[in-house]
């Protein structure tokens, strides 16, 4: 036990091992006592506790738990309390990154190549759902035979909104992220490639590839394009796959998956339709048939009544009332998955 086991008691949890410590804070394992469940917890920095900063920290964490993905660590808990901002996750198994890759020779314990195709698979997939990490590192990946687990997605945010809090980059940071540029999906393909160079030669050639010295390093020829200085230079992730033999480039698919564009998708062939069919079709689904009655003669045509004439602009103005509906429940559906 250490001395942090008494600091997060009130939220249920007892800290156990210290596995790691990083620019985020510390890295415990610890027991969820509602359950008895062994966790991946994280007490973060103290600059995670400021209000604001720890706002923007939930709300990319939530982003995250919203990815279904057997490589991505899935969070189950996190919040703010006396002791500071934490997060629990499903605790992997196996071990971090930063306990097995050694500063000359990479890793030695587990085939590189089975290690780097894990974690850009699942930084691809976090991607297709609209999710980037931008913080690769060695606590954050998790390594065991047969399975790669990858967590904290999206954490960068909080540095580039709050500058003043956080310094530290991260070794595997891109140069737009250092240089305090926009972030996008190029920006992990760089953390990729470095990771690539850190898992096969070291830590040391993974530094020296990010102070420049990429020429003296025997790499594929995809993995110089990784790590391009310009992010419009660099291949896509599916790209990176193809070219090394362990994927198959899914950017053809890459929206397949995701819920809030399917019904973007959906919304947007329901509305190409004309007004008129529209209403047709929403009248057959919502409305019974009238039951039959037989014609009955009558000498004349009566002058229609108000009544008949307000039913008549009613079923005229229906296609438009239809339409209306579902931009509301559109955009309530939209608050609900984004909020």
């Amino acid at each position: 036990m250490n001395d942090a086991t008494e600091l997060f008691k009130e939220q249920g949890y007892l800290l156990d091992d210290l596995l790691a410590t990083d620019s985020w804070g510390e890295l415990y394992s610890a027991i969820y006592t509602a359950h008895g469940r062994q966790v991946l917890f994280r007490r973060f920095c103290p600059a995670l506790s400021d209000p604001h900063a720890w706002g923007l920290a939930s709300a990319e964490i939530q982003a995250w738990a919203r990815i279904d993905h057997p490589g991505i660590i899935q969070p189950l808990d996190w919040g703010s309390a006396p002791a500071g901002s934490f997060l629990a996750t499903v605790m992997p198994a196996g071990m971090p990154l930063a306990s097995v890759v050694s500063e000359d020779s990479g890793v030695e314990l587990f085939d590189p190549a089975e290690v780097f195709a894990g974690v850009l698979e699942a930084v691809e997939a976090a991607a297709r759902w609209g999710v980037l990490h931008l913080g690769l590192g060695l606590t954050n990946v998790w390594v065991s035979e047969g399975a790669i687990g990858v967590s904290e997605f999206g954490l960068w945010y909080v540095r580039t909104e709050f500058p003043t809090l956080f310094t530290e980059a991260g070794m595997f940071a891109a140069p737009e992220q250092i240089e305090g540029g926009r972030a996008m999906a190029a920006t992990d393909v760089y953390s990729l490639g470095l990771l690539h160079v850190a898992l096969n030669l070291g830590l040391a050639a993974a530094r020296s590839a990010a102070s420049g010295g990429i020429g003296d390093l025997d790499l594929e020829p995809v993995m110089y394009r990784c790590l391009a200085a310009n992010p419009v230079l660099r291949p896509r992730a599916g790209e990176v796959a193809v070219a090394l033999g362990i994927g198959a480039d899914t950017h053809d698919d890459a929206m397949r998956d995701c819920p809030v564009c399917k019904l973007k998708q959906q919304i947007a062939r329901e509305m190409r339709e004309s007004p008129a069919r529209f209403g047709e079709r929403l009248r057959g689904f919502m409305m019974e048939e009238e039951p039959y009655e037989p014609a009955r003669p009558q000498k004349s045509t009566p002058a229609p009544s108000r009544g008949h004439q307000r039913s008549d602009t009613l079923l005229a103005l229906f296609p438009w009332i239809a339409i209306g509906a579902l931009a509301l429940a559109t955009l309530a559906v939209w608050w609900l998955v984004f909020r």
